[in-house]
């Protein structure tokens, strides 16, 4: 992918690779009925691991931290070691596509704002495999969060996401996938602003300066920014809505 250094500077600056907040990461942990003591968790697409820490905190388990750029896992193990929780983690540089961990190990499998690069139901699918019997799926999906979106959203979300749906929509292919749903929220404004939009702008307003003249980079920047301005315009229709789930 062209310019993806650039993406890589940019979010390697930031708290998080996406929306989401510590809050949300409890509250869903939180939902899951009976946790199993020290459970063996895997964080797929962890990015610098700001869940990843919380996880380890609140579930004092192991944990295998996955992601295909080995700047994140630097970053995520640094946050750890200074937080006395490396010994809890894993960090392991793969591409969620080319996951080779046994079948039915983990206790349980989590993933914020990465799934969705397996497709939502490919993703499903897999973790199901991944996961012990009766174990459980945290994950974050791009959804529509309201009718009617205006044709801007529209002809936007499905030019980045084509698997895009509706919260309905979504708890039917858990339900088919082999998963009973336990609970489910939709992130708020502040998990998109506080840890990844507002940590954007001001990061971009430093590398457009840095990079003036440079087309590829300049390109990239403009597309954040074309995405803080639509999020900031039409927030109501579209978000990240949290599901967990327990293998049926």
């Amino acid at each position: 992918m062209e310019g993806l250094e650039y993406i890589y500077e940019l979010c390697e600056a930031l708290p998080r690779s996406g929306p989401g907040d510590n809050e949300c990461t409890r509250r869903a942990y939180n939902s899951i009925p009976h946790p199993k003591q020290h459970p063996l968790i895997l964080d797929i697409g962890c990015g610098q691991g700001m869940q990843t820490i919380e996880l380890a905190k609140i579930s004092d388990g192991n944990i295998i931290a996955l992601d295909n750029h080995q700047g994140f896992l630097d970053i995520l193990m640094r946050q750890a070691e200074r937080r006395g929780l490396d010994e809890q983690i894993t960090p392991r540089n793969m591409s969620m596509l080319d996951m080779d961990f046994e079948e039915g190990i983990f206790d349980i499998v989590w993933s914020e704002g990465a799934l969705y690069l397996m497709g939502f139901q490919n993703g499903l699918n897999r973790c199901h495999q991944l996961l012990k019997d009766k174990g459980y799926l945290a994950v974050t999906e791009l959804v529509y969060t309201a009718d009617e979106p205006p044709e801007t959203v529209v002809e936007y979300l499905v030019a980045e996401y084509p698997d895009i749906k509706t919260v309905p929509e979504n708890i039917e292919t858990i339900n088919n996938e082999g998963f009973n749903l336990i609970s489910n929220f939709t992130l708020p404004e502040s998990a998109w602003l506080n840890n990844y939009y507002i940590p954007i702008e001001n990061e971009l307003s430093h590398l457009i300066k840095r990079y003036q003249g440079n087309e590829v980079a300049q390109a990239v920047f403009a597309g954040f920014k074309q995405e803080v301005e639509l999020y900031r315009k039409y927030s109501k229709y579209y978000g990240y809505e949290f599901f967990v789930m327990q293998k049926s």
